[in-house]
């Protein structure tokens, strides 16, 4: 059993699909029912994050919060011009 599916498409991949479908000479409808599929059966697992990613994140959590008005740039002018002595 089908059932009807309204979507909200760009013309330009509408146009594409027309295509697409009469070239693979299907519908449009199969070819996204078709697609859908296959990213249904080829969802990747979900892998556990790399030691060294989980590491920094775990440090970054034990960090305060930035104050809302920090403004990286001026922080870095002034310790690029104190390093270098430019002030």
């Amino acid at each position: 059993m089908t059932r009807k599916l309204t979507l909200s498409i760009d013309p330009s991949v509408i146009a594409k699909a027309r295509r697409i479908s009469r070239h693979r000479r299907t519908s449009v409808s199969a070819l996204f029912s078709n697609f859908i599929a296959s990213l249904e059966e080829d969802v990747p697992p979900v892998q556990e994050l790399p030691p060294i990613t989980r590491r920094v994140l775990e440090m970054g959590a034990k960090l305060p919060p930035v104050p809302a008005d920090w403004d990286y740039r001026e922080e870095l002018s002034e310790t690029l011009a104190e390093k270098y002595g430019v002030k």
